[in-house]
């Protein structure tokens, strides 16, 4: 193990100069066995509290709180914010704050303005909508949004790879749907167990994909 993390080094070649070997610091090697065993050590003493839910994938992060007091629903995500800022701060982890957003779930409408959450020193908006794990989540979980992105990026994979699926080309019927399956189906089905709450219309859209799709003989 001390031989996997220790006495690390790297260098950088543009063209055809190299640079001067520089010592890693931090980090381990990608792609290895030991990696999730490691992710977890790490984050064995990440802040929990027993009204914040923790979600960690990877370095896609995410805390949850519910209740119905706004105001104390703010001040539990503040202080668990506070404690893993401390432990970012003396793990020497850095945190992408432009990529950091706050989001309500909510019902209805209110005219009230919520209290702005601080992190690394920094305002945390609190948005209509967020993207996480390639899924777009928005403030009345309507999935509206997540619909036309997943609308989008179906047919902008259809169009890199219709040269393969289209009517003049010459692969067979078997491997156009192979490709279908491998490629598209997968944008169209991507977290379909969380639609059980999705308007008839936004599962429509993605039902029409996969009927008006024509692969060539």
């Amino acid at each position: 193990m001390q031989r996997f993390l220790s006495n690390r080094k790297f260098q950088v070649k543009i063209n055809q100069v190299l640079s001067t070997v520089g010592n890693i610091q931090a980090g381990k090697p990608h792609d290895s066995s030991l990696s999730p065993t490691l992710y977890n050590i790490f984050n064995s003493d990440f802040p929990r509290n027993d009204k914040v839910l923790n979600y960690l994938f990877a370095d896609d992060s995410a805390i949850l709180t519910q209740g119905s007091n706004i105001k104390l629903i703010i001040k539990t995500l503040q202080s668990q914010r506070d404690s893993i800022e401390y432990r970012c701060t003396k793990w020497r982890v850095a945190i992408n704050t432009d990529k950091t957003t706050a989001i309500p779930f909510r019902k209805g409408h209110s005219s009230k303005v919520l209290k702005t959450l601080s992190f690394m020193k920094e305002d945390l908006p609190w948005e209509n909508q967020v993207k996480y794990l390639g899924y777009i989540l928005a403030s009345k979980l309507c999935f509206r949004e997540h619909a036309k992105y997943g609308s989008y990026k179906f047919w902008n994979k259809v169009h890199m790879i219709n040269p393969l699926i289209g009517w003049h080309s010459r692969l067979s019927l078997n491997n156009k749907v192979l490709l279908f399956k491998q490629i598209l189906r997968p944008i169209l089905t991507y977290s379909a167990p969380i639609w059980c709450s999705t308007a008839k219309t936004h599962r429509r859209r993605f039902q029409i994909l996969t009927t008006v799709l024509p692969l060539g003989k």
